[in-house]
């Protein structure tokens, strides 16, 4: 069984994903594959995720954008479906993005994290939750990952940032 923090995932949909996904781990299985996650469960949630692919290869791990939702394309302001992290990512973004991935990919456990995103017009930035949950075929070699978002609050820059606050 996956190794339960759900008291330190502070958004409710998120602490319901993580829910819905140990619910799915079969029975002599220490993941759950893509194949036993079905989308018409959380409608609500389609727009805010992302299936990333695990690829191995002689030059060692890649990550591939499979399916991106419509939320994150947005406020990336650039569809990344079909795109490997180095396609994308740069610098300390890309290295961080890299070891983040491949950590989970060797100790395959779930993980929930706060995040700062910039908006495109450069004032503003969103505050997020992630949550990346690890899907094995197999049930125990991670092929996939399925990561889902939340906002949690939007601030503006400026000398009145803190009056416009909104969750």
């Amino acid at each position: 069984m996956a190794p339960d923090f759900s008291e330190s995932i502070e958004h409710p949909v998120l602490r319901g994903m993580h829910a819905y996904w140990c619910d799915r781990i079969p029975d002599g299985r220490l993941l759950p594959g893509r194949q036993h996650i079905d989308p018409i469960d959380f409608p609500g949630v389609l727009s805010r995720m992302a299936l990333i692919d695990v690829l191995r290869g002689g030059d060692g791990l890649h990550f591939r954008y499979r399916l991106t939702g419509t939320e994150i394309v947005a406020r990336a302001g650039r569809d990344p479906t079909g795109k490997r992290f180095d396609e994308l990512y740069s610098g300390d973004y890309l290295v961080q993005a890299l070891k983040t991935y491949a950590d989970l990919t060797a100790v395959p456990t779930p993980h929930y994290s706060r995040r700062v995103y910039p908006l495109l017009d450069g004032r503003e930035h969103l505050e997020y939750a992630r949550l990346i949950l690890p899907l094995a075929r197999d049930g125990r070699v991670v092929d996939m990952f399925w990561l889902i978002t939340a906002d949690l609050l939007r601030v503006e820059r400026g000398p009145y940032a803190e009056l416009s606050r909104t969750r």
